[in-house]
């Protein structure tokens, strides 16, 4: 009977979501591990197209990936086959036509709920994985933080039981940012009765409850207790994952062993954790120039895609990454940055959504387009950087390189045109500022003219950029704190008024953040004597705040940094800065105004110096 009634309860669900067409298993039981068919029913007055497929998305442990089928036309509407890993228990669909949404239910999609305990998944899914369902469905969802916590608060009001389940972990991270003294409460009190589970899952949600609040004893308990109950489960997999992920020399040797005992040890692997294997072999294959190693491992990922990534990202680092600093090895920067485009092409034509690999083959021409160009190949340069421009595929660095080979290939009249063209729509490019001052002088051009446009440049990014932190933040105003240092001094940001202030959010952990600390260092030595000071603010660490301090000590020390580190031990002022993402860099003026967020290393020199001319 209890069988009965979640079969039931699944045909509710899925004919209840869809509010005009409609979506649902055409069986009352779905089939796990095989094909199952599904049944649409589209709205009155949608025409569907006899070349319309059903394209659908899912949440597979953080792949946010799905997959396409064929609509068969019957007499009642149409049906579907498709195979969802054993894991699944909800998808989102849509009917699409090539680049054209034909039915996503009026931008919300068609929720398919494959399982009775999967209520929460629409919910995760938009959290987290709303760009894919914007890009691939053209759903248009609201994925503000307190847009999904009402959402969980829908659920759980008509759903009471689902605080008992482990997505509940979800909801108070996402709490815990507005209410983080009660929602801790809340999470110890979780954290408690998923210990008290016995399942594998619900253990690994205890201990990472217990990391969260800090309580190291507690965590190292719980973690003890998953090993000796599953000691070739989950959590021993994932531990095993990240030690070989966070050792920073993998010989090839090292790697291959590694992924013997991880194949042997562990059963259901995701594919997203053995291609990490294989992409770290291949990265040593491509330092080494071993293409028949690389061809060999290329084959081996479940996502090629990956490779190009990986050619792309070496090649982009040989190439200089702009138009005048030199390249290295550039003969063979070009074989692996065409190889990019070639796996890039390969999968354009084999998928049944081409325009997925659009930005990705676009961010490798433009790779490519550079590495010609200091092959003095400036005529096949440009042509790959016309054709991205003519269709939209550059960002404001490829608009730079475009505006400088275009200036080399068609002249500087060509490059004056294009670049007050570009400046005008509010494109914020320093460097082509300077490049068309540059051309001014060149052609001996009235000043004027330059620096009206300079002016009108000027004041429009200054009002674009006033308009994003006032959005955020609700005034350009820099957020107070008192944070002590490493040298155990209390460090208040109102007393460093009268100085620039760059704020660098990092973490120990975060390799992003170490991989831009060379940069600056170099920005710190700079500008050491000059009217600036750089706050790196440690946070999103694990531990007590003196395990903290004592890693973060060590690091910096290794590492001979000579940072002013400050510690956001409770994360809140990270949460009043609302950092979304580590490294985050702040920059506030001498007024103590907020001029940038999230800029890059590079961008902040020019900034710095910018505002010490004022």
């Amino acid at each position: 009977m209890k069988k009965s009634v979640i079969v039931l309860f699944l045909v509710y669900c899925n004919i209840a979501f869809s509010q005009n067409g409609k979506v649902s298993l055409k069986e009352l039981k779905m089939k796990i591990g095989e094909e199952n068919t599904y049944l649409y029913q589209p709205p009155k007055g949608v025409e569907i197209p006899n070349s319309a497929k059903v394209r659908v998305v899912y949440n597979n442990n953080f792949d946010f990936t799905g997959g396409t089928s064929a609509l068969i036309k019957k007499a009642n509407g149409y049906e579907f086959t498709l195979k969802v890993p054993d894991s699944i228990k909800y998808f989102i669909a849509a009917i699409v036509d090539g680049k054209q949404i034909i039915d996503n239910n009026k931008n919300n999609g068609y929720d398919v709920l494959l399982n009775a305990n999967g209520k929460a998944a629409r919910i995760d899914l938009i959290n987290y994985g709303n760009n894919v369902l914007t890009g691939k469905l053209g759903l248009k969802l609201d994925s503000k933080p307190e847009s999904i916590l009402a959402e969980y608060n829908k659920m759980y009001a008509k759903y009471p039981e689902m605080k008992e389940d482990k997505s509940y972990e979800n909801y108070l991270y996402l709490k815990e940012v507005s209410d983080k003294e009660k929602t801790q409460a809340e999470m110890l009190a979780f954290a408690k009765k998923c210990e008290k589970k016995t399942s594998e899952e619900y253990m690994i949600v205890a201990s990472r409850m217990y990391g969260r609040l800090k309580m190291t004893e507690e965590k190292k308990r719980m973690e003890d207790k998953i090993t000796a109950k599953y000691p070739n489960g989950n959590f021993e997999a994932s531990k095993f994952f990240f030690d070989f992920a966070n050792n920073p020399d993998k010989t090839e040797a090292y790697i291959l062993e590694r992924l013997d005992l991880y194949t042997k040890r562990f059963k259901n692997i995701p594919l997203m954790y053995t291609d990490y294997f294989y992409q770290s072999l291949l990265k040593i294959y491509v330092e080494n120039k071993d293409f028949q190693k690389m061809e060999q491992y290329e084959n081996l990922l479940s996502k090629k895609g990956n490779a190009a990534y990986l050619y792309n990202d070496y090649a982009w680092n040989l190439s200089g990454e702009d138009l005048v600093t030199p390249a290295k090895d550039i003969d063979y920067a070009e074989k692996i940055s065409k190889r990019s485009l070639d796996i890039i092409a390969d999968l354009k034509k084999q998928s049944d959504f081409p325009d997925d690999f659009s930005g990705a083959y676009n961010m490798f021409a433009d790779t490519y387009a550079l590495i010609l160009y200091k092959q003095n190949r400036f005529d096949e340069a440009f042509q790959y950087q016309d054709n991205l421009n003519s269709t939209g595929g550059l960002d404001t660095g490829g608009k730079e390189r475009y505006a400088g080979m275009l200036e080399k290939v068609k002249g500087s009249e060509a490059a004056k045109k294009y670049i007050e063209e570009e400046l005008s729509k509010g494109t914020n490019s320093r460097v082509m500022l300077a490049q068309l001052e540059t051309i001014y002088k060149k052609l001996n051009l009235p000043m004027d003219g330059f620096k009206t446009i300079k002016t009108k440049f000027t004041a429009t990014v200054d009002a674009n950029i006033k308009a994003d932190i006032v959005k955020k933040y609700g005034s350009t105003d820099a957020i107070n704190f008192s944070l002590k240092n490493l040298e155990g001094k209390v460090v208040n940001l109102s007393d460093l008024k009268g100085k620039v202030v760059v704020l660098d959010f990092w973490a120990t952990w975060c390799g992003p953040c170490k991989a831009s600390f060379p940069a600056m260092q170099e920005l710190v030595t700079k500008y050491k004597d000059k009217n600036v000071e750089f706050l790196f603010v440690n946070t999103w660490e694990k531990g007590k705040d003196n395990e903290t301090t004592e890693k973060v000590t060590t690091f910096i020390k290794d590492k001979k940094y000579s940072f002013n580190v400050v510690f956001d031990y409770d994360d809140a002022i990270t949460g009043k800065y609302k950092i979304e993402g580590i490294p985050t860099k702040i920059v506030i003026d001498k007024n103590g105004t907020v001029i940038a967020f999230g800029s890059s290393e590079q961008d902040l020199s020019p900034l710095i110096d910018e505002q010490l001319s004022l």
